[in-house]
C-alpha cells in the first residue's frame, strides 16, 4: 500500500470501491451483535433515566450501541447506492428488481434458518426473559412457532410489507433498505450531474423535519458520494470528526437530564436522527484520514466487511435459541460465564455467517452482476 499524499497534495477520492468502508462495515455488524446478545441477557446496560457515570457514556459505547450501526448501515448504503446508481431512467426499474432480490434472498433464507433454530428451542427465549427481564424477546416468536411457509412468506415478502418479522427481528431493516434504495435509485435515474447534490441536502431536511430518520441517512450517505471529488486529506479536521461522531451517536442513548450546559443535551446522544447525521459524519471522517483509512483496510476488518451482511442476519437466531437456552441451563451466570457465552455466540455467528456467505452471498451477487451486465446490454440495443 502506497502511503497518502501530504493534506496539501492530496487529490480528490477516486470513484472506485472504497475499501475502508468495507471495514467499517464490518465494525457495525459486530456491533449489533453485541447491541442484540447485552439486550437480551444484560438489558440494565440499555436502562432509561439512568444516572451516574459508566462506560456507556463515553464514545467506546459505539461499539456496542445497535442504533448507530444501524444508522451507519444506512449511511453506508446512501453511499454505494448513489455510486451504482441507473445510468437512465430505463435502468431504474431493473436495478430496483436486482435490489429486491439482492435483499430479499438473503432475508428468506436467514428466516428459514431462524425457523429452525426457534423450533429446536421452542422455550429457550421464555425462559432467558423470565430471568434476563428484557423486553427485547417480545419480538421473537414463542411457542407455538409458526410454521416454515409463514418464515418463508415473512422473510422473503411479508417484512417488506410489514416492516417486522419475529423469526429474525433486524430484518426490519429490509424494508427500510428497500425505500432507502427507491428513493436513492428512483431520484438519480430523474436528476443529473449537480442537480444531485442539493437535492440530497433538501432530503436531508424534509426528511429529518418529518422525523424519518433512516432517510436522512441514505441522504447523507449519497450527499457524501456526490461531494467525495472535493474532499482531501485532511488528520485534524478528519479525527475531530471522528470524535464527534462517536460522541453523539455512539453513546448509549436515554441517560437522565442533568443540570449546567451539558446535561439535557446528554439524554439526546446516541438517539434517533442524532444518530444518522453521526454515521454521516464518521464516513466522511473517514474518507479524510489516512489514519482511520489504513486502520478500516485492515486485512480483518476487511474480511469483516464482506462478511458483515451475513454477521446481520445469522447472529439473532442464535443468540434467542441456543444462547437462551445455555443461559437458562446455567443460571445465574457469573461475569465470566457470560463474558464466555458472548464469545461462543461471536464465534458460532462468525462460523455461520462465513457459510452464508460462500453458499449464499457470493453466488447471488455473482449472479445480479451478470443480470445487471445483460439488462443493461439490452437497453442499451433497444
Amino acid at each position: 500500500m502506497t502511503a497518502p499524499l501530504p493534506p496539501s497534495k492530496a487529490g480528490p477520492l477516486p470513484a472506485a470501491r472504497v475499501t475502508s468502508l468495507d471495514g467499517v462495515r464490518g465494525v457495525a455488524a459486530c456491533a449489533v451483535a453485541a447491541f442484540h446478545f447485552l439486550y437480551a441477557f444484560r438489558p440494565d446496560v440499555y436502562a432509561r433515566e439512568r444516572t451516574g457515570f459508566s462506560l456507556d457514556d463515553l464514545p467506546v459505547a459505539a461499539l456496542w450501541n445497535g442504533h448507530f450501526a444501524v444508522a451507519v448501515f444506512f449511511a453506508l448504503s446512501g453511499f454505494v447506492l448513489a455510486a451504482s446508481s441507473p445510468r437512465s431512467l430505463r435502468e431504474a426499474p431493473l436495478m430496483i428488481g436486482l435490489r429486491y432480490v439482492r435483499l430479499a434472498v438473503p432475508a428468506l433464507i436467514s428466516s428459514a434458518i431462524a425457523w429452525a433454530w426457534l423450533t429446536g428451542f421452542p422455550d429457550a427465549g421464555r425462559a432467558a426473559q423470565a430471568l434476563s427481564g428484557s423486553s427485547w424477546f417480545r419480538w421473537t416468536y414463542q411457542p407455538p412457532i409458526p410454521p416454515l411457509s409463514q418464515a418463508l412468506w415473512e422473510g422473503g415478502i411479508g417484512v417488506f410489507l410489514d416492516g417486522t418479522t419475529r423469526f429474525n427481528n433486524p430484518l426490519w431493516t429490509m424494508r427500510a433498505e428497500l425505500i432507502g434504495s427507491l428513493l436513492i435509485y428512483g431520484s438519480y435515474a430523474l436528476l443529473k450531474g449537480r442537480t444531485r447534490a442539493p437535492a440530497m441536502v433538501l432530503g436531508m431536511v424534509g426528511f429529518g423535519l418529518a422525523e424519518v430518520y433512516f432517510l436522512v441517512a441514505f441522504c447523507g450517505g449519497a450527499l457524501v458520494f456526490e461531494l467525495r471529488d472535493r474532499l482531501r486529506d485532511n488528520a485534524p479536521v478528519g479525527w475531530l470528526l471522528f470524535a464527534l461522531a462517536l460522541t453523539a451517536g455512539g453513546i448509549i442513548p436515554g441517560h437522565a437530564a442533568g443540570s449546567g450546559l451539558i446535561g439535557p443535551v446528554w439524554p439526546y446522544l446516541g438517539a434517533y436522527g442524532v444518530c444518522d447525521i453521526a454515521a454521516i459524519l464518521l464516513i466522511v471522517s473517514v474518507l479524510i484520514t489516512p489514519g482511520l483509512r489504513g486502520f478500516f483496510e485492515h486485512a480483518l476488518l476487511q474480511r469483516l466487511g464482506e462478511m458483515s451482511f451475513p454477521l446481520y442476519l445469522v447472529h439473532v437466531p442464535l443468540i434467542v435459541a441456543p444462547a437462551a437456552f445455555v443461559f437458562d441451563r446455567f443460571s445465574p451466570l457469573s461475569p465470566p460465564g457470560l463474558a464466555g457465552l458472548f464469545i461462543a455466540v461471536c464465534i458460532g455467528s462468525l462460523v455461520l455467517a462465513w457459510g452464508f456467505l460462500v453458499c449464499v452471498e457470493r453466488p447471488l451477487l455473482g449472479s445480479l452482476r451478470r443480470l445487471r451486465t445483460r439488462g443493461r446490454a439490452r437497453l442499451a440495443a433497444l
